[in-house]
This record gives structure tokens, C-alpha cells and sequence, in this order.
């Protein structure tokens, strides 16, 4: 998939953002002709995923998505963003109206009430416009992917999580639980959102089973292997971001599932260490 940001200027300011907010003010956006020319070389086999920043802040957006899809009719078109401006239902009804057909928006959402949501996005009022926005997607018949992203802020309400989304999200695409890339503020804020993953994980697991349960598709992205159950390994299998941002571990070279294994954030070994991993060997 090939990432590209629309800006760098967003509406929230949230402390698990992968970029220091402090210096986003100073990048400018990204211009026009550039994107067109990323959209223009896309490989026939490939997608695209449209970033920000908030990608809705972008005036040109819209002209942007249909560009995209008049000049590859078939690309699968993934847009993340806070959800926020599709509070306003006119806004979503634009979205709506270029059919984009093969497109899917992808909405980090951190909590099952605002003191949970707002305290890592820092900004009052995100959370009842982030349900309203994904309420007002779903209305419209577009597809979404929930994000939760996994911290230490959240991790012990992940099953009320699930069922939160069970009540007043059906018929959202996909859930996906993701550990965190600890870059920009996520390492600024690392006191306040770092978790060990096996410490996470049991949360984890029950809002899985809560979602299956109900019907959801889930996926975990960036959860090894071996730090989860054997049951959840089909959800969680393959690497989702560049392999210059994973690694192994020295007790990964005897495991048998390591290329099937999503792999280690560097960031994360960097805070972490490597005594969670255990290499998953069926034989000796």
C-alpha cells in the first residue's frame, strides 16, 4: 500500500500521534502536483492510503479522491483520519456522492466515553464528534474500519470497548487493534501510553471474542505471534507497515511461525526489550 499524507495540520492533538504536533505547524502541505504524481504512479497491483495529519482539513480532498479513482478505476482507496468533520452530515454526504466504490475510511477511535477518548486526543468535544461522524459514514452506506489503538490509557477497558461498538456501531466494516509506533508524541508521551503488549493483550483478547462473538471481522496488526493465543494467530498474521520499522528478535531465529509473524516496532523493542518473545517451536 502507498501512504501518502494530504497535510500535516490536524484538529486534534493527540499524545499517541506518530509525528511531534510541536513541528507539525512548520511542515506545510504536501502540494497538489505531488500527489497527483503519486496517484499517477501506482502500480497496477497496489492501493493507496490517504494520511494526514487530518487528510479532511485538506480543501482539496475531494478533487483529490476522484482524481484517484478516474485515473485508477479499480484501486482499493483507504483514507484514515479522526472522523470528526463527518459529524457534519453534509460533509459526509459529499463523501458519499463521489462513489468511490472500492474504498474503505479507517477511524482511530480510543475509548468507549470522552474522558478516555479526549484525554489522548486533548481536545474537548472529539469524542461526540467522532461517533456522530462514524454514525453519519454507516448512514451513507460507506464502508469503515475501526482503529483502536492499544495503550496504557486504554488497555484495561478494551472489553467495554467492544461492547460499545457492538451497541452503536453495527455494520462497520472492521475492527482492528494496532500497537503503537512509539515516534513523535507517542515517545514525548511514552510515561503516560506505554504498555507492555503481554500485559495488553489479555484485554485485548476478550474485546476480540466480544467482537467475533457479534459478527465483527477483526484483525490485530503489529501483535507477535507469540505474545497471543493460538486462536487469534489467523488475525493477526502478516506485516502491515515497511520492514525497516520491524525486526526480529534474537529468540525469533528458532521459531517456526516467523514468517508468518507481523514482527516487532523497533520503538517498541527500544522501551521494551525482548523478554516477551518466545520463539514458538512445535519440534525439536
Amino acid at each position: 500500500m502507498v501512504d501518502w499524507p494530504l497535510t500535516f495540520r490536524c484538529n486534534n492533538d493527540c499524545i499517541s500521534c506518530i509525528y511531534d504536533t510541536r513541528q507539525t505547524p512548520m511542515m506545510g502541505d504536501p502540494f497538489l502536483w505531488q500527489i497527483k504524481q503519486v496517484i499517477d504512479n501506482i502500480p497496477s497491483n497496489d492501493s493507496l492510503c490517504l494520511t494526514g495529519g487530518e487528510p479532511t482539513l485538506r480543501k482539496e480532498m475531494f478533487s483529490i479522491l476522484e482524481y484517484a479513482r478516474k485515473k485508477h478505476p479499480d484501486l482499493y482507496i483507504f483514507l484514515v483520519t479522526n472522523g470528526r468533520l463527518f459529524a457534519q452530515e453534509t460533509f459526509t454526504r459529499r463523501l458519499a456522492e463521489l462513489n468511490l466504490g472500492n474504498f474503505m475510511v479507517g477511524i482511530a477511535i480510543y475509548g468507549h466515553k470522552p474522558e478516555i477518548h479526549e484525554r489522548i486526543t486533548r481536545r474537548t468535544g472529539s469524542f461526540d464528534d467522532v461517533v456522530k461522524g462514524i454514525k453519519n459514514l454507516l448512514k451513507y452506506n460507506i464502508n469503515v474500519e475501526l482503529r483502536i489503538i492499544v495503550n496504557k490509557i486504554n488497555y484495561r477497558s478494551m472489553a467495554r470497548m467492544a461492547e460499545f461498538i457492538c451497541k452503536e456501531f453495527s455494520g462497520v466494516k472492521r475492527v482492528v487493534f494496532i500497537n503503537m509506533k512509539y515516534t513523535g508524541n507517542a515517545f514525548i508521551y511514552r510515561k503516560q501510553l506505554f504498555v507492555k503488549i503481554t500485559q495488553s493483550n489479555p484485554h485485548v483478547e476478550r474485546a476480540v471474542d466480544i467482537l467475533l462473538k457479534n459478527g465483527f471481522e477483526v484483525r490485530l496488526f503489529h501483535f507477535p505471534l507469540c505474545t497471543i493465543k493460538k486462536r487469534y494467530w489467523e488475525l493477526a498474521k502478516g506485516v502491515t507497515k515497511q520492514v525497516n520499522e520491524l525486526m526480529f528478535v534474537k529468540a525469533c531465529e528458532r521459531c517456526e511461525k516467523k514468517e508468518e509473524c507481523p514482527m516487532i516496532w523497533k520503538t517498541y523493542y527500544v522501551l521494551a526489550g525482548d523478554d516477551e518473545f518466545k520463539p514458538i517451536v512445535t519440534r525439536d
